[in-house]
């Protein structure tokens, strides 16, 4: 595996893989790689015949008082699990500077409506900066698949919109989300719970669970959304958001929608934010 950390050297390593015949699949992440990840990267192996994953916490997608200066690094037992996973290539910028143009020359992407609803309310900018760093690895690495997990519902259905506007040639998939034996999402930011708390967090999908159970057992989504947030009261966990939408986010209110639709949820247990969801 090449190991690109500037912007010149990503340059290069791309000229050279150009030379190879095939698809060249792209999985950004923030490190601190799990199964989830690489899943992503065991999906882009199937449908491409070239890999590069991105390591790189975007500053622009965190805001006041969050995890940014926290967020776990792992960079050697990365560099250990992606080869392992025979990926291509990796672009570890050394710092934003090989990602971003100077200050006033940045192209920052707008996340619209969609954008400061769900988990944009309670982190306002969040997806602005999400879609700003995402449309940059873009422009510098110019894949012709790119690969995303269905646990973040909401930032995948914004890429894709962003993605159609801006590269309508690009195919961007989306990989199921991967779950621990309890059911939990698989996420970095588990590493920041007690096996306690881990064991609680697992309330979440069992809500989410529950929930599609009565909804096609025709119970009105008003008592189903009431229930699932008694339920996560009781194991501690603060909801912040519990709703049902259609698969491009639309607010569902009819009990007998019958289109491809999905519940959103997203709770706190000591400080540490969860968001999971089922479509159905």
């Amino acid at each position: 595996m090449i190991i690109a950390r500037t912007k010149v050297e990503l340059k290069d390593t791309l000229k050279n893989l150009s030379n190879r015949p095939g698809k060249l699949a792209l999985i950004p992440t923030m490190g601190n790689l799990h199964d989830g990840h690489l899943s992503l990267i065991k999906l882009a192996k199937l449908k491409s015949s070239k890999t590069i994953t991105t390591i790189f916490i975007n500053p622009l997608q965190f805001g006041n008082n969050e995890d940014f200066d926290k967020y776990p690094k792992t960079h050697e037992l990365d560099i250990e699990k992606l080869e392992k996973e025979q990926c291509d290539v990796l672009f570890m910028p050394v710092n934003k500077d090989e990602v971003f143009p100077p200050p006033g020359k940045i192209k920052n992407i707008d996340s619209g409506m969609l954008g400061r609803d769900l988990c944009g309310k309670i982190r306002p900018g969040h997806f602005d900066g999400v879609l700003t760093v995402v449309n940059r690895m873009f422009e510098l690495i110019n894949p012709d698949i790119a690969i995303f997990g269905a646990k973040d519902y909401q930032q995948q259905i914004l890429i894709k919109k962003m993605a159609k506007s801006l590269y309508p040639n690009l195919e961007l998939l989306t990989a199921p989300i991967i779950r621990s034996q309890s059911g939990l999402a698989l996420s970095s930011r588990n590493n920041y719970l007690s096996e306690q708390e881990l064991k609680l967090a697992s309330s979440l999908y069992k809500s989410l669970q529950q929930s599609v159970i009565s909804y096609n057992n025709k119970i009105n989504t008003e008592e189903i959304i009431k229930d699932a947030q008694k339920f996560l009261k009781s194991k501690n966990l603060i909801f912040d958001y519990f709703e049902l939408r259609d698969s491009q986010l639309n607010t569902v209110k009819d009990s007998n929608f019958t289109g491809k639709k999905v519940f959103l949820a997203s709770a706190t247990i000591n400080k540490t934010r969860l968001i999971d969801n089922i479509e159905f």
